[in-house]
């Protein structure tokens, strides 16, 4: 009981600042007490939780995609009534402080399922066929086409895939196919989505979750991938146009 009301003091403290407060600010030195609600299920910087199936790390990922993904779910765009409740009364400078907050700590890029059992051979070529080459023939692009070819991100708004646990990475498509996720158009991640078979999901989602770096690696610079594809605020090449 009391480190539930703890939990819950830490969301209001957050959700809920003081009117007497000053406005959160890139200047801010010292976000960790406001970020309580955040470290409680993201880790204590953002590292993510190992026990937890749907709690992701944030930490090292692009500020503009952090900033993107917390507007979303303020804003209903990403449905999650947990965040939702607690982001609905922050505005965009607060959301940026945050981002830029756990976007300046070091990378999680560990695997998430290194001591997960091999992944059957047919499932391992399935995947990696995809996340090397993607399906020319569908108009999927390789997942390293976009998330880079260690798959840490690109800047300035593309998230790393590896350190996510399996069941993540299922839910997020699943998301994006039913629109409890969705971005600003062009969603380019919703239509490869719905160019893949619930196989090819899980495939995919089981061997990156098996991916990682001992050491941290940060995102592919900005400019160092040019994206196939059209997504909102990104810069692209549209050399293929995925299929419904």
């Amino acid at each position: 009981m009391k480190s539930y009301c703890y939990l819950w003091l830490a969301f209001a403290a957050l959700a809920s600042p003081s009117p007497a407060a000053p406005p959160a600010t890139q200047a801010d030195t010292d976000l960790s007490e406001r970020l309580a609600a955040c470290t409680t299920c993201h880790g204590k910087h953002g590292e993510g939780m190992t026990a937890s199936e749907y709690y992701p790390h944030l930490a090292g990922k692009p500020a503009q995609y952090l900033f993107q993904q917390l507007r979303a779910f303020r804003d209903g765009d990403r449905q999650y009534a947990q965040m939702g409740w607690l982001l609905r009364n922050m505005d965009d400078a607060y959301l940026h402080a945050i981002a830029m907050h756990f976007a300046a700590m070091p990378p999680r890029t560990r695997a998430q399922g290194s001591t997960a059992k091999a992944l059957p051979a047919e499932t391992a070529d399935k995947a990696l066929q995809l996340v090397e080459h993607g399906d020319p023939a569908r108009g999927l692009p390789a997942c390293k086409a976009c998330h880079g070819s260690a798959l840490t991100g690109l800047e300035p708004g593309v998230p790393a895939l590896v350190g996510l646990p399996e069941d993540y990475i299922v839910a997020q498509f699943g998301g994006w196919l039913t629109g409890v996720r969705t971005a600003r158009a062009p969603d380019c991640m919703a239509q490869v989505a719905q160019a893949l078979d619930p196989r090819e999901i899980r495939a995919v989602a089981a061997w990156l979750s098996r991916q990682g770096h001992d050491e941290p690696v940060p995102p592919a610079a900005a400019g160092s991938l040019v994206l196939p594809l059209t997504c909102a605020d990104l810069p692209h090449a549209p050399a293929m146009a995925v299929q419904p």
